[in-house]
C-alpha cells in the first residue's frame, strides 16, 4: 500500500468511529437529559432503532459538511442540521407527544453533545494525516 492509501484508509475507519461514536454517545445524552428533566422514559429513546438511524444519519451529515466547508461554517451547519433534522423527522415521523420547545430543547443537547464527540474522535485520531480535499 502506498503512504497515500494508507492515509486515506485510515481516515475512513477514524471518520466511521467518528461517526460512530458521535451518535451513539449523543443520542444517550438526549435520552439522559429527557429522562431527567423531561419526564421521558430512558428506555424509550436509547432502545429504539428508529432513533440510532436517525441519529447516524444525522451525523453522517456532519461528516458531508465538513468535507465540503471549512471549519466554521460547517460548525454552524452541522449544528443546525443537528437541531432541526432531528426535531422535523421526530415530530411528524415517530409522532412523539412531546411540544415542540421540548423536542428544539433535547435536540440541541444532542446536536452539541454529537458534534463535540464527533470532532474531539478527529482531533485524536487524525493528527495532521487528513488528506487534501479536490
Amino acid at each position: 500500500m502506498a503512504p497515500g492509501a494508507a492515509g486515506i484508509a485510515r481516515f475512513t475507519v477514524v471518520e466511521f468511529i467518528a461517526v460512530v461514536a458521535g451518535s451513539i454517545i449523543g443520542l444517550l445524552a438526549t435520552a439522559l437529559v429527557g429522562w431527567l428533566f423531561q419526564d421521558i422514559p430512558f428506555g424509550t429513546v436509547a432502545a429504539s432503532a428508529g432513533y440510532y438511524v436517525l441519529a447516524l444519519v444525522t451525523v453522517a451529515l456532519f461528516s458531508a459538511l465538513y468535507a465540503y466547508l471549512p471549519g466554521t461554517p460547517a460548525t454552524l451547519a452541522s449544528l443546525a442540521v443537528g437541531i432541526l433534522l432531528p426535531t422535523v423527522i421526530v415530530r411528524f415521523s415517530f409522532d412523539a407527544p412531546q411540544p415542540l420547545g421540548t423536542l428544539l430543547l433535547l435536540h440541541v443537547v444532542f446536536a452539541l453533545v454529537a458534534l463535540s464527540v464527533y470532532r474531539f474522535v478527529h482531533a485524536g485520531g487524525l493528527p495532521g494525516t487528513q488528506p487534501t480535499r479536490p
